[in-house]
């Protein structure tokens, strides 16, 4: 008996590992930075975001870093505003980031942040 409760146990967490799976493949987001442009201080960073996934995101923050020196590091950075993004949608915004100088590299995305994904298959 003991036995059958062990492996139910064993089999229970592993079904329950693999439901979580599916919806963290289910999440695709991809973004693109479009330009960069300095004045007066500021870094204003035009960016694309687009959901390739299976699920929609709301809360989503992107994490933009400005690369100031030109040697890979991204000592400035400021998080957009929430979004939310559907399915198959792409969105596009602009962030205004605070850099005292014009940068000598590019922008890019440090990291992403959202609130749990809304999907149907998961309770």
């Amino acid at each position: 008996m003991k036995k059958l409760v062990r492996f139910s146990v064993i089999v229970a967490a592993l079904l329950l590992t693999f439901s979580g799976c599916e919806l963290y493949n289910a999440i695709n987001l991809a973004w693109t930075i479009n330009s960069v442009t300095y004045s007066n201080s500021l870094t204003r960073v035009s960016y694309t975001a687009t959901n390739l996934g299976k699920t929609d995101l709301t809360g989503v923050n992107l994490e933009i870093g400005v690369d100031v020196n030109g040697d890979g590091t991204y000592s400035r950075s400021a998080w957009t505003a929430d979004f939310n993004i559907n399915q198959g949608q792409s969105m596009s915004g602009i962030i205004d980031i605070y850099t005292g100088v014009m940068p000598n590299g590019w922008a890019t995305v440090i990291s992403v942040d959202m609130d749990n994904p809304k999907d149907k298959r998961v309770m």
